[in-house]
This record gives structure tokens, sequence and C-alpha cells, in this order.
């Protein structure tokens, strides 16, 4: 037994530990509760097939999964992927993402399944609409055929939309052949197939707006025959555009095919489609092209009785250079006149095609003529003028004259900063040769002192001397 003392000593150091002692107890049981819940809600979060579709966090071989069951199954990897798709500002790893995507091909060939099986059709051609747009965005266009591969083997429909999509998305990018197709040759080393072609194997018709989108796109590859077809069946189903009509018009100017040009606009007549002076210019140059004048004059003339009048400044130098190619000065004159009849003003291309039509038509003096007028209208002589008016000289051959030297001199003069130096050489070399022969010995000298001055290159000044050597 203890004694009083012992006892007393005992319950003094109680109350001066005890609650230190049941607080410590207390917060050891706690750590000990919550320690073990910690440990089951962890085992519960790993196991959840909830996290999939958290973005990863580890590397792509490292998921939590795949460790235990040494397998990846192939809607995990979907549904990953598609979590790289619809990450914030969108896809943002085209690398990733294709990884996957070629992961996840890879996985339903070994477990001989279609994409349909581990998800809904509707998300299966949303997946595939978003793999189209990334491929195409970053630049990877040959995998477009891949993908429709894909789409085709997991019977997953291709919609109209789809198509024209991707077409749009290519077109925005200048690939229009790709849009279209390749040459034969060189589609069968590639193995591309073109999304319009894709399209029409899927027996889908296009709609108006596409047919004026193919239009251009045949167009900018040079495809003019089936530019001509997509327009006519654009035609068949609306009346085209300005736009569709232009490209067209372009298609038959390339191809110097008068008839056809002729007949868009004739077609944009009969439609109620306003015809501007762009669309008739284009036509206009066809026909010349083509030398179907007299034909153009016609077209010219209707569109002269248009209201308002169509025809402005460029349609009538257009049948200017008709008649200069011709080398008809007074058909060139007829068409000037006309152009004054109608109040439409005569600018430099107009002075300068007009004396071309002389020169060709074995009147240089007329030309001359032309030239003063050039300049009382305002219009100084450019680099095609001095090429005209020295061809013009040159005609005179040994009956040049030391007037005619001093005029071309001082063309060739007014018009120096106009003149590159491959070109000046070779206009003052012409104008000396005719000159030598025509033995203008005070006029060579002129020649000399006026390419020194312009600083014409060292190869020219040593044709000069060695041609006035010749003359005295």
């Amino acid at each position: 037994m203890l004694s009083d003392a012992q006892m007393e000593f005992v319950q003094e150091l109680w109350r001066s530990l005890g609650l230190e002692i049941v607080i410590f107890v207390v917060t050891l049981i706690c750590a000990f509760v919550v320690r073990g819940i910690s440990a089951k809600a962890g085992g519960k979060t790993v196991s959840s097939p909830k996290v999939s579709f958290d973005p990863p966090k580890t590397s792509p071989s490292r998921r939590s999964e795949p460790e235990k069951t040494g397998e990846t199954e192939p809607a995990d990897v979907l549904r990953e992927l598609i979590q790289c798709l619809h990450e914030h500002g969108g896809p943002s790893r085209p690398a990733r993402i294709l990884g996957l995507y070629a992961e996840l091909r890879h996985l339903l060939h070994s477990a001989g399944k279609t994409l349909p099986e581990i998800t809904t059709g509707h998300r299966a051609s949303d997946l595939y609409t978003s793999l189209a747009q990334l491929v195409i965005r970053t630049g990877k266009h040959q995998m477009l055929n891949s993908i429709i591969d894909d789409m085709i083997q997991n019977e997953v429909p291709r919609s109209l939309a789809f198509y024209e999509s991707a077409m749009k998305q290519l077109a925005v990018q200048k690939q229009f052949r790709l849009a279209l197709r390749l040459k034969p040759c060189l589609a069968r080393q590639s193995g591309w197939i073109g999304i319009y072609d894709r399209l029409a194997e899927d027996g889908l018709e296009t709609t108006a707006i596409t047919y004026s989108c193919l239009v251009r796109f045949a167009a900018e590859v040079g495809d003019f025959t089936r530019a001509k077809d997509f327009f006519e069946k654009l035609s068949s189903l609306t009346t085209p555009s300005i736009r569709a009509y232009m490209t067209i018009l372009g298609v038959h100017n390339k191809r110097q095919d008068w008839p056809s040009a002729h007949a868009v606009i004739q077609d944009m007549k009969l439609r109620g489609v306003a015809i501007d002076s762009l669309a008739l210019n284009v036509a206009l140059s066809t026909g010349v092209a083509a030398d179907k004048v007299e034909e153009v004059m016609q077209l010219l003339s209707e569109a002269e009785n248009m209201e308002p009048c169509i025809p402005d400044v460029v349609s009538y130098n257009t049948l200017i250079k008709a008649f200069a190619q011709r080398a008809s000065y007074a058909g060139a004159c007829q068409v000037w006149d006309r152009m004054r009849a109608q109040r439409k003003f005569p600018n430099a291309i107009s002075f300068n095609t007009v004396m071309d039509a002389a020169v060709r038509a074995g009147m240089p003096e007329e030309a001359w003529t032309r030239l003063q007028e050039m300049r009382k209208r305002g219009f100084k002589p450019d680099k095609f003028t001095c090429s005209i008016l020295v061809k013009a000289f040159c005609k005179a051959g040994n009956g040049a004259s030391e007037e005619s030297v001093a005029r071309t001199l001082a063309v060739l003069d007014e018009a120096n900063d106009c003149l590159d130096a491959s070109l000046k050489a070779t206009l003052y070399n012409n104008v000396l040769d005719v000159t030598s022969k025509a033995e203008l010995s005070t006029s060579m000298l002129k020649i000399m002192q006026q390419m020194r001055a312009r600083r014409v290159n060292g190869a020219a000044q040593k044709s000069m001397v060695n041609a006035l050597g010749n003359g005295q």
C-alpha cells in the first residue's frame, strides 16, 4: 500500500499530466482513422475508369491500366484521342493526336473491331471530320486518303458536308489539285484520289455553290476541260454568278476558244446577267487572239448599243491591237474614231498601239504624227513608244536623214528614265547601225556623245567606236 504522502504525489502528477495524455491519445487514434480512409479512397481512384478522360500526366506508354493488365484497350486510346481533340483552344499537339490515331487503327485491326463498335456512329463521323480538318490545317494533306479509306472500311458514312468542307479547306491553302485529282500518271505514283472524285464515287451530287468553286479549282490547275464541264453542270442548276462567268471566260481566253467565249456572253444576255466591261474585254481579247476580228467588231457594236454603253478604252485598245497585228492602219484609225465618238478618251496604250499599226503598215511618218498628238494630250513617251519609233526609224534604211536621227535621239533622251540598260543599248545600237549605213558621220558623233552622257554599257560603246571607224 502507498503511504499517504506517496498517494498525494500520484494525484498531483495526474492532475498536471492527465489532460496532455488524453489529447495525445485522441490525436493518435484520429490519425490512424484518417490514414485508413485515405488508403481506401486511393485504391478506388486508381481503379476508376473515368480518369482516362483527364489529360495524361505521364508518358503515352505508361497508362495506369495497361501496367496492370499488360494490354491497351481501343476504347482507352479512343477516349484519350477525343480528349486531345477537345482540348481548350483546339488541338495543340497534332503529332500526339495522329500518333494516338495510328495506335487506335492498329488496336482495332488486331482486335478485329471497327470504330462504330466502340462508339456511336455519330461520334465516329465527328472524329473523322476532326481528323480531316487537322491533317489539312497542319499540311499533312496526303493523310486524307487514309482517313477516308478508314471511313469506308469502318462503314462510317461520308456526307456531302464532309467532302465540301475538305475541298474548301484545301482551296484556302491553294491545294486545288488535291481538291480535284492529280493527273493520271501522278495519281498512280502517289495513290492520291481527289476529294471531288471521292464524292462522285460515293454517288453524291454536289450543290451549285460547290460547282462554282470547282470551276475555279479546275481553272487554277489548268484543267480547262474539267472547268468547262463543271460550268455546264452549274449552268444546268442555276444562273452562275458573275465570278463564275468571269472564271470560265478566262478559261476560254487561255484556250483561244472564241465560239465558247462568245456563247458565254450571249448566255449572260439571255439570263439577264449584267455584262460589264471586264467580261466584255476578256471575250474581245479571246476573239482577237483567235483572229476573228470581224466577229469581234460585231460584238463591240452590240455592246455599244447596250444601256449603258459597256465598252471602255481597253475595249477599243483591244480592237486597235487586232488591226495593228494585221498591219491595217486604216482599220486602227476606224476603231480610234469610234472610240472618240463614244466619248472614250485614248490613253498612252492607245497612242502606242495606233503608232505600231502605222509602222507595221509601212507608214512611219504617221507614227511620228501620232507622237505629236500624244504629247499634246499630256502623255510622255515610254519604253514602248521608243521601241516603236526606233523601228519606224530603222525602216527608213539608207534613206535616214540627219533630221530623223535627231528626232529619234530626242525621244530616247526624253524617255531615258523608262529604259533599262539592256533595252537602252539595243535601241541605241539599232539607231547607230542605220546611221552608219546612211553614212551620217555627224549624227554618229551625236549618238556617241548622248550614249556617253546616258552611261550606256561598255559593249555598246565599243560597238559605236567600231561603227564610227567603218563610217569614216
